[in-house]
C-alpha cells in the first residue's frame, strides 16, 4: 500500500491527499511534520534530505515534492484525464502547476506569515493580488485552469485558492475566481482535504 508521510493541515499534503481520493487509491498516512512527527531523523532525511512533507513511498520508490508526487501518481495510476497523454495538453497542465508553485503560493505564504506575526507591511500584497487577478482571468470561461475539465493544475493551485478566500483586508472583487472556487468545492476530495485548510 502507498504510504504518505505528512499532516492534514499542510497545503502540499492536501494536494496529494485530494489526488489520491480523486483516483480512488488507498494509502496509509504516516504522521509527520510540524506537530505530527519528526522530519529531522536520519530515516526521514534519507527519504527527503530537505526534511519536508509530504513524502510518498510506493514500495521501493520514494518521491518528494508535492507536484512531483502528483505527476508520479497520475502516471502510475493512468489518470490521463487529470494529466493528459497528449504532450501539448500535458505541457499546459505542467506550466500552470509550476506557475502555482512559483508565482501563486510563495507571495501568498509570505503575506500570511507576516500577518500572523502581526507585521503590518503588506509588501507581498501587490504580487498576491496580481497573481490571483491573472488566475481570475484564466478561469473566466467557466472551466478550469488548463481547460474545461479538472486537471493536476487545479489540484496544485487549490490550497492557494482556498487561502485567498481567507484573506482579510481591502482586496479586489474577483467574481470568476469565486465561481471557480465553488466549482472546486464540488469535488469530495477538495471538501475533505482542502476546504478545512486555514
Amino acid at each position: 500500500m502507498l504510504k504518505i508521510h505528512g499532516r492534514p493541515n499542510s497545503s502540499n499534503c492536501a494536494k496529494v491527499f485530494w489526488l489520491l481520493d480523486q483516483i480512488g487509491q488507498d494509502y496509509e498516512l504516516v504522521p509527520a511534520g510540524r506537530g505530527f512527527g519528526p522530519t529531522d531523523t536520519p530515516e526521514f532525511l534519507a527519504m527527503n534530505p530537505c526534511g519536508k512533507v509530504p513524502v510518498l513511498q510506493d514500495g521501493d520508490t520514494v518521491v518528494r515534492e508535492s507536484n512531483a508526487m502528483l505527476r508520479y501518481l497520475a502516471r502510475r495510476f493512468r489518470a490521463s484525464g487529470l494529466w493528459p497523454d497528449d504532450p501539448a495538453r500535458r505541457a499546459s497542465v505542467d506550466g500552470w502547476m509550476d506557475w502555482a508553485s512559483i508565482s501563486l503560493a510563495p507571495p501568498l505564504t509570505r503575506l500570511r506569515k507576516a500577518r500572523a506575526a502581526g507585521r503590518t507591511d503588506d509588501a507581498d500584497l501587490p504580487a498576491v493580488i496580481s497573481a490571483f487577478a491573472l488566475l481570475d482571468g484564466q478561469v473566466a470561461d467557466g472551466g478550469f485552469i488548463a481547460g474545461p475539465d479538472l486537471s493536476l493544475a487545479d489540484i496544485a493551485a487549490a490550497p492557494s485558492v482556498r487561502r485567498w478566500s481567507l484573506l482579510a483586508g481591502d482586496l479586489p472583487a474577483l467574481p470568476d475566481l469565486d465561481a471557480y472556487a465553488r466549482r472546486l468545492a464540488g469535488f469530495a476530495g477538495y471538501l475533505r482535504h482542502v476546504q478545512n485548510l486555514n
